[in-house]
């Protein structure tokens, strides 16, 4: 039997869920809730998850981070640690512009460490500001990227900064000993339009670009690129990939013109070459006259271990129906092939599209979730195909028949736009009409992002309605019309993200993820108060966490310790203040505040000493 993983970031709170010691906590919506219903500040107008990522343990905590891309507040990011088999907790948010963002930015989050400093960093791109760069602070567990950027890559070194991403990738692309960032820019205009490959020139630290600086190793302008068919379509992807399996990796770039693929060879430091144009194989048109394009990107992996990646591009179709519908379209090279050129021999289609439902077809990943030790290519569409699976059988890899696609997840069937009871003379219908939303860039690495064995697929959607209209008619007899009631529901289920996971055989299961938020941290009202001479402050755990606890005076400075980063236990708690400084004198009458701090959040509650 499936199920799925209901990962539920929402944004009203509505149910409540157990965790130890009687702690309770609430799952969160992940969509504007209707007027007059309480709302999570933190997550308040999550309306769409384009994107996550998983980082490998950053800050040395031993667990596992997951990043999404959140369109409120005119773009943010979120980071949710996982703090257990069933749980995962928000420790970071990226601060909201106050200027510029929006226009559905941002699109695309990495981890990496573009200075290479050996501190990780939380990547993505924000409309107008550019790529901005945050640097954990290096103290483990700390979580903390700061609450500005430690550096942004902005007007100077991208022309056209207005715009969007929606793929980077960071790594040494040219085997210098220095990572670069690839990134395919949608700017303001087509003659800002461009390919990038960008280094960093010193390092900076969280919040602080010290004397840091960039340089472009590599600029394609789309408007100069007629010759390998760039010039015609909005930059999409920079997708690196070892192709003949020796030497630095080389480049796919994608652009959308009848999905056009063009390679570029990365020769030496900072030396990066387009495919030869001599023989009029520098570029490949794959829709072959139906404008397609991958829309979220691609992806390389080596499906049959040869030591030669190939580059996997689902294809979005629009309104277009045509032979593209449903492919998967591979980009390979056989051994000797040179990488200079590229025509149809490096193309092999991947039909997945009776899986699909000749619809567009948008994220990918790779895996073996069934467990059957046949590798799959992921890829993610609209309900009833969350999540399709095209399965390499061995043998020839540029053979379609060596590929079987089949169902992994479909999505949920009751999740609805609209629903109408009708009632008529006591008998009840029910019609309602289901939402088609779609899971986007899904996260797949043949990943165990909570460490339990078993491996799982991360899901981000879009396009789930916050709400559901209900109608409620009833048969009047006398009138021999329907009387309706309209009313407007929340969506129990305005999910932003699901993981499905392998069970123990080759089937998939699912499990409730609890989502631990800042308001789950209870600070209470100390008692009594006024007080004197002392008084007791009760705090509520909702995992166990390092936290501090401590008193100040109206101006702000430190009167009192009382818990400094210790270690608790979950569950609620108390602790005394008998009046004291840190030095053991009794303070004077006034009003104090303490200060409960967790990660990178805290509350505060206020008291009063009258002696």
């Amino acid at each position: 039997m499936r199920k799925t993983i209901l990962l539920s970031l929402m944004l009203a709170i509505c149910a409540v869920l157990a965790l130890a010691q009687s702690v309770r906590v609430s799952t969160a919506y992940n969509y504007p809730t209707l007027p007059g219903s309480s709302q999570d500040s933190i997550l308040n107008g999550l309306k769409s998850i384009r994107g996550c990522n998983v980082g490998n343990d950053i800050d040395g905590d031993g667990r596992k981070e997951i990043a999404v891309t959140n369109y409120n507040g005119n773009g943010v990011v979120n980071i949710f640690e996982v703090v257990g088999n069933d749980s995962i907790q928000l420790v970071w948010t990226s601060p909201i512009p106050t200027t510029g963002g929006g226009v559905s930015t941002p699109r695309y989050v990495l981890f990496g460490d573009l200075d290479n400093d050996g501190r990780g960093e939380v990547i993505f791109q924000i409309n107008s500001w550019g790529i901005l760069i945050f640097e954990w602070d290096g103290v483990v567990g700390s979580d903390n990227y700061g609450t500005q950027p430690s550096q942004v890559i902005g007007s100077t070194f991208l022309a056209g900064v207005t715009g969007n991403t929606e793929y980077m990738e960071l790594l040494d692309i040219d085997g210098d000993g220095a990572n670069e960032l690839l990134c395919a820019y949608n700017a303001s205009t087509n003659a800002t339009d461009a390919y990038y490959s960008i280094s960093a020139v010193g390092d900076w630290n969280t919040g602080d670009p010290g004397f840091s600086s960039f340089t472009v190793e590599y600029v394609g302008i789309r408007t100069n690129l007629a010759t390998y068919g760039i010039s015609g379509g909005t930059p999409y992807a920079m997708i690196s990939a070892n192709f003949d399996g020796v030497g630095n990796k080389e480049v796919l770039i994608h652009n959308w013109n009848i999905k056009n693929v063009v390679p570029m060879r990365v020769t030496g430091a900072d030396t990066y070459q387009l495919s030869d144009t001599s023989n009029g194989k520098q570029n490949y048109f794959i829709g072959q006259g139906d404008d397609l394009v991958a829309l979220f990107g691609g992806m390389a992996y080596d499906i049959d271990n040869d030591g030669r990646e190939e580059v996997y591009l689902p294809t979005y179709v629009g309104t277009i129906i045509g032979p593209n519908n449903g492919k998967i379209h591979m980009i390979s090279y056989e051994a000797g092939q040179s990488t200079a050129e590229i025509d149809s021999s490096n193309i092999t289609a991947i039909d997945v599209s009776n899986i699909s439902g000749n619809t567009s077809i948008f994220g990918y990943g790779y895996g073996d979730i069934d467990n059957n030790g046949m590798k799959e290519i992921y890829t993610s569409t609209s309900y009833p195909y969350n999540i399709i699976a095209a399965e390499f059988q061995g043998g020839d890899k540029r053979n379609p028949a060596n590929w079987v696609s089949r169902l992994v997840y479909a999505g949920e069937s009751d999740i609805y736009t609209t629903v109408s009871y009708i009632d008529s003379l006591s008998l009840l219908d029910t019609v309602g009409s289901v939402q088609t939303a779609f899971a986007s860039k899904l996260y797949a690495r043949a990943s165990d992002i909570d460490g339990d064995g078993l491996e799982d697929i991360v899901l981000p959607y879009q396009a789930l309605n916050d709400s559901t209209t209900v109608h409620n008619l009833t048969w009047n007899v006398g009138s021999s019309m329907y009387d309706t009631v309209t009313t407007v529901i929340a969506n129990p289920k305005r999910w932003g993200l699901r993981i499905i996971e392998r069970d123990m055989g080759t089937g998939v299961r699912g499990k409730d993820v609890t989502i631990i938020l800042p308001e789950h941290y209870k600070l209470g009202q100390n008692y009594p108060n006024p007080f004197n001479p002392t008084t007791t402050i009760n705090y509520t755990l909702p995992i166990a966490t390092k936290i501090s606890l401590k008193v100040y005076d109206v101006l702000g400075k430190e009167v009192k310790t009382l818990i400094n980063g210790e270690l608790k236990e979950s569950g609620e708690s108390a602790i005394t203040w008998n009046g004291t400084n840190n030095q053991g004198v009794q303070v004077v009458s006034g009003t104090y505040f303490y200060t409960l701090t967790f990660g990178n959040f805290s509350k505060t509650n206020k008291m009063m000493l009258l002696r």
